[in-house]
């Protein structure tokens, strides 16, 4: 008799569109019974879709169940890798510094032209490490700098704002900041948000120039 009522159960449940899978688990029963159960059970059409839209959400959440758990080993990755970078890099010593300084200007840096010692990028992690090199390695003061800011003219309603920003950052004065570069020519990188776009900033040490010969020199003999 039980055996009867769930396959009476079974079979209302297939014409109504549930699967073998589901009806199995509901009635606690193997999904080859349920087969048998149903085999001569043509389903209507209103059935068959809610088969298959079922079907798709099964597969929808199967595969963002998937996309979870990728996105979240490779952030434990990217963790330990990081930390591992961290651990290998150890404390830095003053000449560590130094030469780390050295790389940056060698890449960003004033190497040509006129004898001004500035740097230019638009990183402010790495202005930031710059102007702590220079007072490291140099003694030169936040006082002692000039700063600019360049950024494309579309951002000209921006100027204060961009301007700002670099001066937080760096716990700068407005008044160590010449006047901004507004640049004309059209740009033609694309930015998915232009509103957190703050251009590159440009950094130069009054009278500078024996520090840049130092630094060149430096670099000179690296590229030996």
């Amino acid at each position: 008799m039980a055996k009867l009522l769930e396959k009476n159960r079974a079979i209302d449940l297939r014409k109504h569109g549930i699967s073998i899978k589901q009806i199995a688990d509901t009635l606690g029963v193997s999904k080859s019974t349920v087969s048998v159960w149903c085999r001569d059970i043509r389903l209507s059409d209103k059935a068959l879709c809610r088969l298959s839209n079922a079907g798709k959400e099964r597969s929808t959440a199967a595969l963002l169940a998937y996309s979870e758990s990728k996105h979240e080993l490779r952030q434990k990755k990217t963790s330990e890798n990081q930390k591992c970078g961290k651990n290998s890099l150890g404390t830095l010593t003053k000449r560590d510094r130094y030469c780390i300084g050295l790389g940056l200007y060698w890449g960003e840096g004033y190497k040509q032209g006129n004898r001004e010692f500035g740097f230019t990028n638009s990183d402010p992690a790495m202005m930031s490490f710059y102007i702590t090199w220079l007072q490291q390695v140099f003694s030169v003061s936040k006082q002692d700098l000039i700063l600019r800011v360049s950024i494309n003219a579309q951002h000209t309603n921006r100027v204060t704002e961009v301007e700002t920003y670099w001066s937080n950052k760096l716990d700068i004065p407005h008044s160590q900041f010449t006047k901004i570069s507004l640049i004309k020519t059209t740009s033609k990188k694309v930015y998915a948000d232009s509103s957190a776009h703050y251009g590159t900033l440009r950094i130069k040490v009054r009278l500078g120039s024996d520090y840049r010969e130092q630094v060149l020199g430096a670099i000179a003999h690296l590229s030996s």
